[in-house]
């Protein structure tokens, strides 16, 4: 069965959900092909990993704004790789891949992953979904609750015959559990993301800062791995606060580099906006840290507050600087957390039990 899935070009969820699917392919008997596309070029990872794997790729580049002949490519393409599913991750392409399909006798599915956080939707992503939602043969929601926002907010077009749930998955034999350590001479904060307005990075400098002020508190650092438009404002952001000496801002980590610098983080922390289902918290979760993160759809749904991390509040950095203290002064509570997380990752976020659902999707 060959699978083309068409995917963003840069760094995302995307991405990893990807290479999961593909390294649970023990068995190879999906043929896997790629159609990265967007604004960015190809992650050098990204063009390295299928090489190694042997996975044609292509590649389709986005103008910023509107650009028809974009979406002509991206036909062309889908149409020439003559899969037999189409696998697309969310709905910009939609239509261009509804067109292959009238046009091709070997296409006969659309799988439309539905990525964004329904909160934090603009208008352009409704009317991709909504697209999507026309024109898919399935729609996989990552979750219940996302499923249900869907469906209230597009109630006409929903169809619950079509729609199914398949949480994200990772590769469990990468990302795994960290030994804790004894007593760290400098205990290492961090975060990994893409560096944009939606994430709440601002917050996080804000908390460390208020920690930093404070009296008894042992040696911290702050790691920022990742990249974005909003990377200057974040560093500019450390100089005004007068702590740029105790962040550092790694850029983006090709996946054995983000292991180590999850395995090196004592305490992760995720400010965010709002997710979809959240990656990097899996990651975390799977390399058994105690996380705080932020309280918002795509993570909330994710972690039990005080039982496999903290939550609280988006935009409120005494919160986090409070939670970060309770963790610092607590290693006990904090390897607790993390040994709770780790049990909820092994149990729930295999990326196996991740392809078996699109398999049965596929077939079906």
């Amino acid at each position: 069965m060959k699978v083309l899935q068409v995917l963003y070009s840069g760094l995302g969820g995307h991405g990893n959900v990807f290479f999961s699917m593909v390294d649970a392919n023990d068995d190879n008997n999906i043929e896997f092909e790629a159609l990265f596309n967007g604004i960015e070029d190809v992650k050098e990872e990204y063009i390295q990993r299928c090489i190694q794997k042997n996975i044609t790729i292509h590649f389709v580049k986005k103008k910023p704004g509107i650009d028809i002949w974009y979406y002509i490519k991206l036909y062309r393409h889908i149409k020439k790789a003559a899969p037999q599913i189409i696998f697309l991750h969310g709905g910009a392409a939609a239509l261009p891949a509804k067109l292959a399909k009238i046009t091709s006798s070997s296409i006969k599915k659309i799988v439309v992953r539905e990525t964004q956080a329904n909160h934090l939707k603009t208008t352009i992503d409704w009317i991709y979904l909504a697209t999507a939602m026309l024109v898919a043969d399935k729609m996989v929601y990552l979750s219940n609750e996302y499923k249900q926002q869907v469906q209230k907010k597009l109630s006409w077009l929903y169809s619950k015959k079509n729609s199914v749930v398949i949480p994200n998955g990772i590769n469990l034999a990468t990302f795994t559990k960290t030994k804790v350590k004894q007593q760290p001479a400098i205990i290492m904060l961090g975060m990994q993301s893409r560096l944009i307005k939606i994430k709440d990075h601002l917050t996080l400098l804000d908390a460390f800062k208020t920690i930093l002020q404070q009296s008894g508190i042992p040696l911290l650092h702050l790691n920022i791995a990742g990249d974005g438009d909003f990377k200057q404002t974040l560093v500019q952001r450390t100089k005004d606060l007068g702590i740029a000496d105790k962040v550092t801002f790694t850029g983006m980590l090709e996946e054995k580099e983000l292991v180590s610098f999850l395995h090196g983080v004592d305490i992760y922390i995720h400010a965010s906006l709002g997710e979809t289902m959240s990656t990097a918290i899996m990651q975390a979760m799977a390399c058994g840290k105690p996380i705080i993160a932020s309280d918002v759809p795509g993570i909330n749904n994710m972690i039990a507050n005080k039982v496999t991390g903290f939550l609280v509040p988006a935009k409120n950095a005494t919160a986090m600087a409070e939670a970060l203290v309770a963790l610092i002064n607590n290693p006990l509570l904090g390897n607790q957390l993390g040994a709770n997380a780790f049990n909820f990752a092994e149990a729930n976020y295999s990326n196996t039990k991740m392809l078996d659902n699109y398999k049965a999707i596929f077939s079906n």
